[in-house]
């Protein structure tokens, strides 16, 4: 299994620490972009290491909405989409994390517009040979398109290579939905599955079976494959809880 881990969920100080831990159990990083992080300072760093970063989540999302109801806040979100394409690139990683919104869009016609941005990325992604993975947020966190199988519609209407549905296992069980009858209905769409329990807890310590959804993962997928979780007093422990889980 090749899996990584969202770089907030491995346990150490700086991106050094990280990627030692991630080195010394075969794994990948992947990175969250905070707007603040630069290509060259990332690649000095991971040049001492065998960890690869094979993914970048588009970070500032979580404040900065492409849909919302104000133009600066429109154009800061989708500036920061294209320099983590473009950052995702630099270093080597083949994937990039979007979501479309928290909350309700601010603005009309808002599915037209998820099309045109979307297409705008998938043509960045096909300039910098990088994945455009669009993830669904379910409810309650968003009442737009909340769910797996909306924006895989979403996806296919977009029709872009570059743009692919991607999973998060909390977000599909927020979302009413089975992750592991999800996994096996739309695994060939799916770019990326990021792994974690309720309460966005490490996989094992909410109520998500994860004995179904791993079994759904190793019979039907194998892209990119990665723990996101919030750790909590104790990341270290946590990170070999879920490790062991995955087991």
């Amino acid at each position: 299994m090749d899996l990584g881990c969202a770089e907030f969920a491995v346990p150490g100080d700086t991106l050094e620490d990280k990627l030692s831990i991630l080195e010394s159990h075969k794994m990948w990083l992947e990175l969250a972009n905070d707007g603040k992080k630069q290509a060259g300072d990332i690649l000095g760093v991971q040049s001492k290491f065998d960890t690869s970063i094979k993914s970048v989540q588009a970070y500032l999302q979580h404040e900065l909405g492409i849909l919302s109801a104000n133009v600066g806040e429109r154009k800061a979100a989708v500036r920061h989409v294209e320099e983590t394409i473009e950052l995702a690139s630099a270093i080597g990683a083949q994937n990039v994390v979007v979501i479309i919104t928290y909350g309700r869009p601010g603005i009309d016609n808002p599915r037209q517009r998820c099309i045109k941005l979307l297409r705008h990325f998938g043509e960045l992604g096909e300039e910098y040979d990088v994945t455009i993975s669009i993830e669904p947020l379910g409810r309650p966190r968003t009442t737009f398109l909340p769910g797996a199988f909306e924006i895989f519609q979403l996806v296919k209407e977009v029709e872009s290579e570059r743009v692919r549905l991607m999973i998060d296992t909390m977000h599909v069980h927020s979302n009413g939905q089975d992750p592991a009858e999800v996994i096996e209905e739309l695994a060939p769409e799916i770019s990326e599955i990021q792994l974690r329990d309720t309460g966005s807890r490490p996989p094992g310590q909410g109520d998500i079976d994860f004995d179904s959804v791993l079994e759904a993962i190793r019979k039907r997928f194998g892209k990119l494959l990665c723990l996101e979780y919030r750790p909590g007093s104790d990341p270290y422990a946590d990170f070999i809880s879920a490790l062991e889980i995955l087991k």
